[in-house]
Parts: C-alpha cells; sequence; structure tokens
C-alpha cells in the first residue's frame, strides 16, 4: 500500500511539473509571435500584450487592483513603422543580422558619400569634427576596433551620441564587431547612428551609403501596467509580490521582429503560471501580481507604480521579480541576495534538498530590472533570472522556437516551495 501511495505522489508530482511548461509554451509562443510585434510601441503591440495578460489574469481568478486590471502611464517612444532599407557600396544588408540603426535614430531618406574619421573622447573635438565643412552633407564612418584604442566602449557610445545631437553631417556609420543589439528609446536624435557587422573588408574604404529610415516620434505615449491579486486565507494584509515586464523592444516595419521570447515572455509566463497555481492553492499571504510595461525604456512601469502604488508598499513581506526564466542550463542567478541573506540562504538550502537547479548563485544590488524601484523604497525584494542556454538577447533570434525551457518546471516549482516559506 505505502509502495502505491509512493509511486501514486511521484506520478502526481512528475504532473504538477509537466503542467506547468505546458502552460508556458502557449504563452510564450503568442507572447513572442509577429501580432504581438515585439510587445514595443509599434503596431500596438504592448497593449495587444496587456489585454492578452488582462484575459489570462480574469481567466486564472485574478482580482483587478482598485477595479481594473489596467495601471495607465504615459510614455516618449521612438519606433519605425516602416521598413529600414540600408544599402553599402551598392550592396544592400540585412536588418538584424549584418545592420541596424540607433533606436533613437531619426528619419533619413538618401545616398551619401562616406568620409572616414578617428575619433577621440575629447569634447573640443567631437565640436570640431561636427563643425568640419569637409563633412558636409555625408556620412561619417567610425571604425569601433581602431577607437576602442583610445577609449572605452561606454566612452565610445558617449561620443557617438553627442556627435548625433547635430552637425553638418548627415549621419554616422559604425562597423562594429559586436554583437547586433536593439534596444527601447524615448527621445530621438538629430543624426541617425547606423551600425554594420560583417560587411566591411579591412583595409577598404566604403565609398557610398543609400539610407532609407521613417522614424516616429511618440510624445506622452499610452501604454499599461496590468495589475491583480489573489486573496489570502489567513486574513492578513501583508503581501507578497510577483512581477515581470512584458515588454520588449519591439519592430523594425513589419517584418523585422525582435521577439523577446527570454526576455521576457517567459517572464510573463512564469509570473502567469503562478497566478493559475494560487487560484486552485490559496495562498496564506495576499498574492498581488505585476505585469510591467516600459521596463526595456527604463523600468518606466514599475516606477509609475512604486510612485503611484495601488498597495500599501510597507505591507510587502517579499517581492520576486521574474526575467529571462526560460533556460536554467546553469541555474539562476539571484540579485539582491547578498542583502536579503537570510532568503537567499533559505532558497538555496531548499534547493539543495531537493535538486532543482545546477546551482543558485547570488549578486548584490543592480538596478538594471523591475524590483529596483521598490527596493529603493525599502521592499525587501529578489530580482531573478536563469543562466546558461541560448545566448539570444535583444536581438532577432531570442524566439520561442529555439528557447529550450531547459528548466522552466524545476525552476517554477523551486519558487513555489519558497514562497511557502515567506
Amino acid at each position: 500500500m505505502k509502495i502505491v501511495s509512493l509511486v501514486m505522489l511521484l506520478f502526481l508530482q512528475g504532473q504538477m511539473l509537466l503542467g506547468q511548461v505546458d502552460y508556458a509554451k502557449p504563452i510564450v509562443e503568442k507572447l513572442a509571435s509577429k501580432k504581438f510585434a515585439g510587445r514595443g510601441y509599434v503596431f500596438g503591440g504592448d497593449k495587444k500584450a496587456a489585454s492578452f495578460i488582462a484575459s489570462e489574469f480574469r481567466k486564472n481568478g485574478v482580482l483587478p487592483l482598485k477595479g481594473h486590471y489596467f495601471q495607465p502611464f504615459a510614455m516618449d517612444a521612438n519606433v519605425f513603422p516602416k521598413e529600414v532599407k540600408v544599402t553599402l557600396d551598392n550592396k544592400k544588408l540585412s536588418v538584424g543580422v549584418n545592420t541596424l540603426i540607433e533606436a533613437s535614430s531619426p528619419s533619413l531618406r538618401g545616398r551619401f558619400d562616406i568620409s572616414k574619421v578617428s575619433l577621440q573622447k575629447d569634447t573640443l573635438f567631437l565640436r570640431q569634427l561636427m563643425n568640419n565643412p569637409a563633412y558636409s552633407g555625408k556620412i561619417i564612418f567610425v571604425d569601433e576596433a581602431v577607437a576602442l584604442e583610445n577609449m572605452k566602449a561606454d566612452e565610445l557610445r558617449t561620443s557617438l551620441l553627442y556627435l548625433a545631437q547635430g552637425g553638418l553631417y548627415k549621419g554616422i556609420l559604425v562597423d562594429t564587431k559586436q554583437k547586433l543589439l536593439w534596444r527601447g528609446a524615448t527621445q530621438q536624435i538629430q543624426r541617425p547612428i547606423v551600425y554594420v557587422k560583417d560587411v566591411v573588408t579591412e583595409g577598404l574604404a566604403v565609398k557610398e551609403l543609400d539610407l532609407n529610415i521613417y522614424a516616429k516620434y511618440q510624445k506622452d505615449y499610452k501604454t499599461n501596467n496590468v495589475c491583480g491579486y489573489i486573496k489570502g486565507t489567513s486574513g492578513s494584509d501583508s503581501t507578497v509580490v510577483i512581477t515581470a515586464h512584458y515588454d520588449h523592444v519591439g519592430a523594425i516595419g513589419r517584418n523585422i521582429i525582435f521577439p523577446g521570447a527570454n526576455d521576457n515572455a517567459s517572464g510573463t509566463a512564469l509570473l502567469l503560471y503562478l497566478t493559475k497555481y494560487y487560484n486552485a492553492h490559496p495562498p496564506k499571504y495576499n498574492m498581488v501580481f505585476l505585469a510591467f510595461s516600459g521596463e526595456e525604456s527604463g523600468l518606466l512601469g514599475s516606477i509609475h507604480f512604486a510612485n503611484n502604488p495601488q498597495i500599501d508598499l510597507s505591507k510587502i513581506k517579499f517581492l520576486l521579480n521574474f526575467d529571462m526564466a526560460g533556460t536554467g542550463d546553469d541555474g539562476i542567478q539571484v540579485v539582491n541576495g547578498t542583502v536579503f541573506k537570510t532568503e537567499f540562504d533559505r532558497l538555496v538550502q531548499i534547493n539543495k534538498e531537493k535538486s532543482y537547479l545546477p546551482q543558485v548563485l547570488v549578486r548584490g544590488p543592480m538596478n538594471r530590472s523591475d524590483h529596483y524601484p521598490f527596493y529603493e523604497k525599502g521592499v525587501p525584494s529578489f530580482f531573478l533570472y536563469t543562466l546558461g542556454g541560448i545566448g539570444a538577447y535583444h536581438d532577432i533570434y531570442d524566439r520561442f522556437e529555439t528557447l529550450p525551457f531547459t528548466k522552466f518546471d524545476a525552476y517554477t516549482q523551486l519558487m513555489i516551495d519558497f514562497i511557502t516559506t515567506l
């Protein structure tokens, strides 16, 4: 009889784990699909994602905060609703593959001669370059590898953005050896910056750049956080908060999509699974679920909520912020683990006892995700993300089809076990 019970228990545990990833996969597939346009601020991608999340909240028994699921806020966004065309010396380049424009670039159309420049980080030098009549009406060309011999990567980026404020030239072309990464932009610079990779032959001059860029700057674009809760059984007003950002970096025209399967459709799927789980297994404390917009543009959604809270922040027992939950081959990283050491040690002990993940690594505070505006206000919090697996990040390759979900089920169960100890 005991053997039969043990077998049944193991079977049920296996079914529960299987159900986690089975629930998550179609969520990620949908959010990372072309229909959602990279969940950015073009073609209504963010709004479609927010509506879908709200519908899952409703389906999973999550009640709206303050009577409605949406917390609206405004942000500025620079977007590209039309195809961008880049042709270098009569060779058409593939956007996202071997060329990418700076996300804050303005519109520019035409064919331009190219002149090579050698950069210095000195502001006076940059100002003289901007006003040099030799570059009037041209594209200035920067060899990144050469520039990095004289300055650090962040200094180079600062110099490029300084040059993009204006000048007699029409734009900036950068030959890079780095990965082509896209980002959200809340401003529009005066001159476009165009990056090219693996197309400039060393030692040969590039002569002509043909551009067709249409940018649209959207002032006070309206977007939404999605907010809900499940009431606890204890009658306490203490709250556990689960957060994840649902936005990503959008699209360039209709066909160049940055799907954001791992970043952060996967974290959103984990949040949504937990709504389903706690609807079926009522929690001891109130559970608040916050899906943020605007993270990729500077944590704008979480900053807005933290400054305009729909709950009492002082009642939060703990906040867990999930980002990039789709791998886990090498375990997870826990930001703020050095600050909230008691909770971190407890998480490590649970993982050690049950062997969910290969390892649980610790980091100190960092301000790169949505836990941080709450942490600044004294809310105890972790920011967690999975490690290993795919290297796709902020590019066209972060797709559902290649996301392994290696440890999604075990990771989810670790989080449920940890929440139980709070």
